[in-house]
């Protein structure tokens, strides 16, 4: 047992100057996300404001801030059971237990005050600290996200551990099967002619039409609910930095959209995320092949990354298959990772490498 008494507490504002000097610190950026060449006012900027479903703590020891804790819980409606830590330690106080001080503290919180019973958590894979500290309190590996990061000159591996502690739930766990598909209407009886281009804000109620069906919404995140409002809110106006988009066009009607967003942390700018999805009335027609064509021509030829990846859901065969058509990998499993169509879903987080 450590011989002194670490004060941990929620930060205030006098805190950011210990706060910086920890995150600033190159061998706290080595083993981050971040760079040790963030400003001073970056940490202002940071801390000063509150974030939905951020709680943030500082260990004080002393008079001074050592060690920084983080649980986020997911704002997403099909993900709100889930949370995210992360702990940062100076390093003139590694290896005198702090970390796993922090570490009670933010389980208690997740445990006992937050419907939270998933705890992702992510470590480099050559930080053997961490991964000993995260399987000391019950962390189980997930896998392992190949060149996930740049930092120190060279590319870094990610390892994702997950901490589950599921009540007794009543919707059944992932079904061995696909669930039934739902009757559609108006399948389609021959190949449409389809167009692949760049996406429109008239878009916005093909695909808000789209996005409320609910097969779409069984093997994506998306919500049956979703108002068209939500929909044209993301559709007007130029995307988020990083994010490009492609349609489907079936004669003027939007019938399926690819997404790729790039990393906009300078470590990570080599990666990018996909996301899919095609109208259920034309499944099985080849449209989710040339959507993911269209958009690895852009990842590959004009944006240069050197690694894509995606999550799946693992009761999705024929979406799996088509991924690893291209080349993607399976590098993980999250277990119990979403809530939708009556059940719990587990689903692969895959990557594809160049």
């Amino acid at each position: 047992m450590p011989d002194f008494t670490l004060q941990i507490r929620a930060i205030q504002p006098d805190d950011i100057p210990g706060l910086h000097a920890i995150i600033s610190h190159p061998q706290v950026a080595e083993n981050g996300l971040h760079l040790y060449t963030t400003e001073f006012s970056d940490t202002q900027e940071q801390f000063q404001k509150s974030k939905p479903g951020v709680h943030r703590l500082v260990g004080e020891l002393d008079g001074q801030v050592v060690v920084h804790g983080q649980l986020r819980q997911y704002q997403r409606a099909r993900l709100t059971h889930t949370g995210e830590l992360g702990i940062y330690v100076h390093p003139d106080f590694w290896g005198q237990g702090i970390g796993t001080q922090m570490m009670e503290k933010l389980l208690d919180i997740a445990d006992n005050w937050l419907p939270i019973w998933r705890l992702n958590l992510e470590t480099f894979s050559h930080n053997k600290a961490a991964r000993r500290l995260a399987e000391k309190f019950g962390f189980k590996r997930e896998g392992v996200q190949r060149k996930a990061a740049f930092g120190n000159g060279r590319f870094q591996d990610i390892t994702i551990y997950a901490r589950l502690k599921p009540p007794n739930l009543d919707v059944p766990r992932i079904q061995l099967d696909p669930p039934p598909l739902m009757p559609a209407l108006n399948l389609l009886t021959e190949k449409p002619a389809i167009t692949i281009r760049p996406a429109h804000p008239d878009d916005a109620s093909d695909l808000s039409t789209l996005w409320q069906h609910p097969l779409v919404c069984a093997t994506t995140l998306q919500m049956p609910s979703q108002e068209i409002w939500q929909t044209k809110q993301r559709m007007d106006g130029p995307p988020p930095a990083g994010l490009h988009r492609l349609v489907a066009d079936d004669n003027g009607r939007c019938v399926g959209m690819i997404t790729v967003n790039q990393r906009q942390n300078p470590r990570q700018t080599h990666c990018g995320g996909i996301g899919m999805m095609v109208h259920r009335n034309y499944w099985g027609w080849g449209i989710g092949t040339q959507l993911m064509a269209a958009i690895l021509d852009i990842t590959d030829n004009w944006l240069g990354l050197t690694r894509v990846e995606l999550e799946v859901n693992t009761d999705n065969p024929a979406a799996i298959r088509l991924y690893q058509k291209f080349g993607f990998e399976i590098e993980g499993t999250h277990k119990l990772h979403a809530l939708g169509n009556g059940r719990w879903a587990d689903s692969y987080f895959m990557a594809r490498l160049r």
